[in-house]
């Protein structure tokens, strides 16, 4: 797959006692996006995918180094996307 095949299918919003946190489904069978509401940064999990999380990484976003800044706004962007804004 290329990083443009990368989609957001599902958002699910949550409150935690520090602010929202989501979590988002995507076409990757086990990946989802994260960011657990506490202030840290959006992620994602791929433990149940075919890929591990470096390997996930490295196939959809290439060009980006893992776990920067840029990584977790290419990330929201997807979501955005997915909710049209």
């Amino acid at each position: 797959m290329k990083t443009n095949e990368l989609k957001v299918t599902g958002v699910r919003y949550f409150e935690t006692r520090r602010g929202l946190g989501y979590e988002c489904t995507t076409n990757v069978r086990g990946a989802r996006i994260w960011n657990d509401g506490s202030g840290g940064g959006t992620y994602v999990d791929a433990v149940f995918s075919d890929y591990t999380n470096r390997d996930f990484h490295n196939t959809f976003f290439p060009n980006i180094s893992y776990g920067s800044m840029e990584y977790e706004q290419a990330l929201e962007k997807l979501i955005s996307k997915y909710e049209g804004v």
